[in-house]
């Protein structure tokens, strides 16, 4: 049963800046969680009070997909919106059962739980384009290591895809693209911005896909957590990902636009500034829409290594 329009209204209003206004904890889906419990996901959105259409940018937190939560990045988000854009904050469902027997199927039910909710969100949000001021032509996929992972998922990972790697996720939990709510909205994605992310084979990203989206990949080239460089750094706790360099090789190897922002010897999710990754946002997005991505590759030079991306303004 579809959400009632008063229950998708936030609770409060909070005029941020000249330009952006957010609505927090809008209810876009429900579902169970890794412990069988009904959820109810939320999102905070960011808008522009100038009641002008605007492309949307879904952005999506880290943590592992064993935890995580929207707030510490909220700063960031506005900062994003008030370059001129839409922007969805979004809480997901997390955890999965840790134990060593169980910690692999576990992460893949959390990962597959994240991409339904990522799609019931884009779905939610383009039915209510008109009322936020969406620009239905323009959806641009993003998100933080975990959340970069989804979004790279949802970009090129289709149902079969899934099926043919973990058949039983489809069985238990339905499919990616009719979870967590009934809209039925159709869309397309522009773009993909990848922060410190990775995906489980460069193969599933086709020559078609790569030239139909445009994507913008910020890492670390010492990332501890997922690789930069899967040949090269084999150490990363998830060394079975292929990081940002493999999908710009990929994608350069088909001719497409993928810009590559990178810092060295900096840990997963430090030593990129909000401000620094806002502009990068910012110039891909409008590059994208105005027909005009090349790729290229970007040193991220002076940045303070030390300072997480929450706290790096």
């Amino acid at each position: 049963m579809k959400f009632i329009a008063s229950m998708l209204l936030c609770t409060a209003c909070l005029a941020v800046s000249a330009q952006v206004k957010v609505q927090n904890d809008i209810v876009y889906g429900k579902a169970p969680d890794w412990n069988n419990q009904q959820q109810e996901l939320k999102l905070d959105l960011y808008t522009s009070t100038s009641q002008k259409d605007l492309p949307l940018i879904l952005f999506m937190h880290g943590g592992g997909f064993f935890n995580g939560d929207k707030s510490p990045i909220s700063g960031f988000c506005n900062r994003l919106a008030d370059k001129g854009f839409v922007v969805a904050n979004i809480n997901y469902r997390v955890g999965f059962d840790t134990s060593i027997s169980k910690h692999d199927v576990g992460i893949a039910m959390a990962n597959y739980r994240a991409a339904q909710d990522q799609t019931a969100a884009l779905r939610f949000l383009l039915h209510y384009a008109k009322q936020y001021h969406i620009d239905a032509h323009n959806i641009f996929i993003s998100g933080e290591s975990a959340g970069a992972v989804t979004s790279l998922e949802n970009g090129f990972m289709a149902q079969t895809d899934w099926d043919a790697i973990m058949p039983s996720l489809h069985e238990q939990f339905g499919a990616i693209q009719n979870s967590d709510n009934d809209f039925t909205e159709q869309y397309s994605i522009r773009g993909i911005i990848s922060m410190w992310g990775g995906i489980v084979d460069t193969s599933l990203i086709s020559e078609a896909e790569s030239k139909a989206i445009p994507i913008l990949l910020i890492q670390s080239q010492s990332d501890e957590a997922i690789p930069f460089d899967h040949a090269k750094n084999q150490g990363a706790a998830y060394s079975n990902l292929y990081g940002s360099y493999d999908i710009a090789q990929r994608y350069s190897n088909s001719g497409s636009c993928a810009i590559l922002v990178y810092t060295k010897n900096a840990r997963h999710y430090f030593g990129f500034s909000q401000h620094y990754v806002a502009q990068a946002i910012q110039q891909f997005v409008n590059d994208v829409i105005a027909g005009r991505c090349k790729s290229r590759t970007e040193e991220n030079k002076g940045a303070d290594n030390s300072l997480p991306f929450s706290r790096y303004q």
